[in-house]
């Protein structure tokens, strides 16, 4: 069970560090259908710097 003093922010923070280590999506600790693993999910697959800017240059943001 999920302890009540995990934050949104602590959830987000443990997907994006398993993604940097190299963990695959399926690491995901918590119960899938539930808010504390789409927390997870939503910070192992938030774009880092380096695919955010990528992304902002291909539509046209970057000047």
């Amino acid at each position: 069970m999920l302890d009540i003093r995990t934050s949104s922010a602590a959830l987000f923070d443990q997907g994006r560090h398993a993604r940097y280590r190299g963990d695959p999506e399926t690491a995901n600790p918590y119960p899938a259908g539930s808010e504390p693993h789409a927390k997870w999910l939503e910070g192992y697959r938030y774009p880092d710097g380096r695919e955010a800017e990528r992304d902002g240059e291909t539509i046209g943001i970057k000047g």
